[in-house]
């Protein structure tokens, strides 16, 4: 993809959310997340699945504290993974770094979770608030090695509205 289309588009993203939020304050975290989702998915080329996973905290199952991601809001033609654990996958990778994942080819990645066949390449952004990751923005793409230092830069100023 040309970097300055690249560019433009995460621009109008920004521009668009911003002009959201100014006009609808105090919106809850899903409700930022949701709109967030559905800009990036409709306005930049190129993405197959846009989605949050959300971590969950101490969760009580069958006796054992459990700690993952579950899925949020997301757009995608496929059903997404709906919990993640921390370390597993570009996902729970993210959260448990806190830091950004850029896969260019997954089917060389031996810690992705497949949840199709059409996934090629990967990026996640940790929302991370006081030093802790909240969630993480997931997208992938169709197409290899579509993701790089561009697409990391725009993406944490997204996420930087659920902060």
């Amino acid at each position: 993809m040309n970097q300055h289309n690249k560019v433009q588009e995460y621009e109008k993203v920004l521009d668009l959310l911003d002009h959201f939020l100014k006009k609808y304050q105090n919106l809850g975290r899903n409700a930022i997340e949701t709109s967030i989702v559905s800009l990036l998915k409709n306005n930049v080329t190129g993405l197959f699945f846009v989605g949050f996973y959300q971590v969950i905290d101490g969760i009580l199952i069958d006796s054992i504290l459990d700690n993952h991601l579950e899925v949020g809001p997301y757009q995608s033609t496929i059903l997404a993974t709906p919990r993640i654990e921390k370390g597993k996958g570009q996902c729970g990778q993210c959260w448990a770094e806190g830091k950004v994942q850029i896969q260019e080819d997954v089917k060389v990645c031996q810690n992705y979770i497949a949840c199709d066949n059409e996934t090629q390449s990967e990026i996640v952004i940790p929302v991370i608030k006081n030093g802790v990751v909240l969630s993480v923005l997931d997208i992938d793409s169709e197409h290899l090695s579509r993701f790089d230092e561009v697409d990391s830069k725009y993406l944490q100023r997204i996420v930087e509205y659920l902060i």
